[in-house]
This record gives C-alpha cells, sequence and structure tokens, in this order.
C-alpha cells in the first residue's frame, strides 16, 4: 500500500470517528499516523480497536495489522508449501481435514457432470463458494431447483473454479443469534516451542439476511473468554462505534452466552493446528453443530487480531512469546 493509499484511508477514518463522537478530524488524524508509525496499527485497528481512546501503554500490548504481520513471517517461516496449500484452497482444505470436516461437498474442476449431479441430488441447498478468496466474498447459498440447466450451471462452476458444499446445520442455541448463517467461532493458534498456545477468541455473528458472519460483510464479533467458551462483554463491527450487548437483529442479550461444546472446539483447533505441523500461526473458523465442532477453514497468512482483542487484552505479548521473546 502506497503512503498516499494509507493516508487516505487514515483521513477516511479520522473524519468517520469525528461525525461518531466529535473531536478534531485533525487530532485524530495525526495521531492515527503516530499509531501507525509506532505502534503499526492500520486505519482499521484505530478505529475497531478503539486507539483513540487508549494511551500509549496500552496501545503498546496490541496486536495490531503491523505486528501481526511481523510475527506471521516468523512463525510461519518454514512453512512448507504443500501444508500453506491445504489452507489457501478449499477443495484442499476440505480434503486434507479429514474428520474435522464433516460436510459433502464437490470441487467442479475436479468433478465429471455425474458427480456433479449427484451432489446437487443429495443437497437441495448448498453453498457455493470460490476456491481462493477471504471476507466471505463471492460466498452464495443456491437451492437445487433455482440453478436451470444443470449442464450450464456445470460449466460455470468448472470455469470459475467453484466449490459447492453442504450446507452445516448449526447448533439450536447459535441459531437462536442468526439463523441466516452459520454464527462461527475464531480461534487464532500459535505454536511455540513447547505447546500450542490458543491467543484468543470470538464469535462471529451475522446480522441481516446475509449469509456470511465475516466482520468484513457487516458481521459483529464478540468477545469470547478462552477458559469458559463464555462471551465476556460486548460486540463490535467495523462501521460504527457502537457496543452490541444486545445482538441488533435477534435482540438476544450476549454476555454470558455459553458456546456449546466448548471444550471441543479448542481440541479440534489443536488437531487442526497438528494436522499442519510447519505452520506457527493460523487462524481457525469453527461452526458449532448439534454433534459438536466443525471447522470451517484456516487462515494462516496474516489471521485477523482486531476480533480476538475486543476483551479489550491486547494480545502482542502472548503472540511474542511464542517466538521465544
Amino acid at each position: 500500500m502506497s503512503r498516499f493509499t494509507a493516508a487516505k484511508k487514515i483521513f477516511k477514518v479520522s473524519r468517520r470517528i469525528h461525525m461518531l463522537r466529535g473531536g478534531s478530524t485533525l487530532k485524530y488524524f495525526n495521531d492515527a499516523v503516530k499509531c501507525s508509525k509506532k505502534h503499526g496499527a492500520s486505519a482499521e485497528n484505530y478505529f475497531v480497536l478503539r486507539f483513540f481512546e487508549m494511551n500509549e501503554n496500552e496501545r503498546s500490548v496490541y496486536l495490531t495489522s503491523g505486528r501481526s504481520k511481523k510475527l506471521d513471517r516468523v512463525l510461519n517461516l518454514n512453512a512448507l508449501t504443500d501444508e500453506k496449500e491445504k489452507l489457501a484452497h478449499k477443495n484442499l482444505f476440505n480434503s486434507s481435514f479429514n474428520g474435522l470436516v464433516k460436510r459433502d461437498f464437490v470441487y467442479a474442476p475436479n468433478s465429471d457432470l455425474d458427480v456433479f449431479s449427484d451432489f446437487i441430488f443429495r443437497n437441495k441447498e448448498f453453498i457455493v463458494k470460490p476456491d481462493t478468496g477471504t471476507m466471505g466474498r463471492g460466498v452464495e447459498k443456491l437451492s437445487a431447483d433455482k440453478i436451470g440447466n444443470l449442464q450450464n450451471f456445470y460449466s460455470y462452476c468448472r470455469d470459475n473454479r467453484l466449490l459447492l458444499e453442504e450446507v452445516i446445520v448449526q447448533h439450536e442455541a447459535l441459531n437462536k443469534i442468526n439463523p441466516c448463517c452459520i454464527n462461527s467461532i475464531r480461534i487464532n493458534a500459535a505454536r511455540s516451542s513447547k505447546e500450542i498456545k490458543l491467543i484468543g477468541a470470538c464469535i462471529k455473528c451475522g446480522t441481516g439476511k446475509h449469509i456470511s458472519d465475516n466482520f468484513h460483510a457487516g458481521g459483529i464479533a464478540y468477545p469470547v473468554d478462552m477458559d469458559s467458551g463464555k462471551v465476556s462483554g460486548a460486540g463490535r463491527n467495523n462501521s460504527d462505534l457502537n457496543e452490541y450487548e444486545y445482538h441488533p437483529g435477534s435482540g438476544l442479550y450476549m454476555p454470558g452466552f455459553q458456546i456449546p461444546f466448548w471444550n471441543e472446539v479448542k481440541q479440534a483447533v489443536v488437531l487442526g493446528m497438528e494436522t499442519v505441523p510447519s505452520l506457527g500461526y493460523i487462524g481457525w473458523d469453527i461452526a458449532v453443530t448439534p454433534n459438536g465442532p466443525e471447522i470451517i477453514e484456516g487462515n494462516y497468512s496474516w489471521p485477523g487480531g482486531n476480533i480476538i482483542q475486543f476483551d479489550r487484552v491486547g494480545k502482542y505479548p502472548l503472540l511474542l512469546s511464542c517466538c521465544g521473546e
């Protein structure tokens, strides 16, 4: 990113903070620029983590984009290409994490029409997603009776390298938050020389009728206590400065909400880390079904740090400790 582009983003965020809470846009801008230089804080870090409310000591312990990027390079320095590919390509991920991924799926470029048709026959509704990509982009939920000509749909999916997946049925407790999407658990995990450490956790909740819970697609993230698996505070999004104790769609009061199968969720993360032992830092997205956890995906390249710090506890020292610092 060029300095000019970064400055434009910082000014846009500074202006937004001014509009939402008052104060001087120029003061926010200058402070955000200082945070960028001293703490590696992006414009989104400054806004979402509320850096404008913190002193320098408080800012020093937060995992910012700059710090996360540097530590990611250290922790994943010895990552094997084939293991990185397993996380970068969703079809390889589903095939590689057998037992942790339980849903039916078909990758159009690797299947013939008969295999593809059998999947459609088994799954009257399904998720269609690009083989690569982030932030929920390009993800759709389709019905078999709406796709029209099957041959044309098959050709389209092959040409666009699309993966089709069975719709995951989430636990009824999570369905009460928002039934329109999977409200997934995010846990960032890192590998030290002695053990796998769980760095931070949150639950990502969709809003409205969007099928993605992604924070960059209108979702709200709530902090989760790592020991108990309970929501430990109000949630945040990346568009305003509200603190959402009540989910804006369902009205459910979230602090104290218990994630079902919490110990099993944490164990699934550890098993996921053990499946790709050359990778040292991964952000895992996990669904919770009526029968337990199912891993959705793993993000090894600079996994988001904002949403695992909404408990107001900076995770930089914990991640540093995994690097031996």
